[in-house]
């Protein structure tokens, strides 16, 4: 009776990873259909809730179904920053970059530690986005469709720290030389964050 006990609330837990996700999809939804991230962000701590939620139940298992939903989870929250940052003005990248946005991005492919997710298109996903937020935080952005953007070289840097900090741009280097068969386009992509990083020393000299 007492093991049965011990055992309810782990069962009673598997559809909660479901409803997260649920939520976080309706969430990035809302982003898509409105755009309307200047009020999102005012939502007490949603930016540094989806920054936690990176890296949910990360590194422990229960069983396939469950570890699938919590990937789903995380998943969904790094597309709901990326949505976030996508919409963004000065303000929102400066809000991000607060919140580690180039540490989150890069928790995803710390695959040679074993501490990240080896799914080659979590793994192409972050590689893009590590590339494309230093890009324009690097160049500026001038897209019609997305808020326009001077250069901020200042949180280039911070970003670059970050990653740093986090490991990754070993993990870049090492994701430049994968040879996983696919469609996948992990080499290409680690080559433009890659390059993107390298931006850091070009722009300092």
């Amino acid at each position: 009776m007492e093991r049965k006990q011990n055992e309810q609330p782990e069962s009673e837990s598997k559809p909660f990873p479901n409803i997260i996700a649920s939520a976080l999809r309706f969430l990035y939804d809302q982003i898509e259909m409105n755009k309307s991230i200047k009020s999102m962000i005012k939502i007490p701590k949603l930016l540094q809730s989806l920054s936690a939620l990176v890296t949910f139940r990360l590194g422990t298992h229960i069983d396939l179904d469950v570890d699938n939903q919590r990937l789903k989870v995380r998943s969904r929250s790094r597309d709901c920053l990326s949505q976030i940052q996508h919409y963004g003005d000065e303000q929102i990248q400066t809000e991000i970059v607060n919140q580690e946005y180039g540490r989150v991005m890069s928790i995803v492919i710390s695959t040679a530690g074993g501490k990240g997710e080896e799914q080659d298109y979590e793994i192409e996903n972050g590689l893009l986005r590590i590339s494309e937020f230093l890009t324009k935080l690097h160049n500026g952005r001038n897209q019609y469709w997305y808020p326009q953007l001077q250069p901020l070289p200042l949180l280039a840097r911070r970003t670059e720290e970050q990653i740093e900090v986090e490991g990754s741009n070993e993990e870049i280097e090492a994701q430049m030389i994968n040879k996983r068969e696919g469609y996948y386009f992990i080499m290409n992509y680690a080559d433009d964050a890659k390059a993107a990083t390298l931006n850091h020393f070009i722009h300092s000299n």
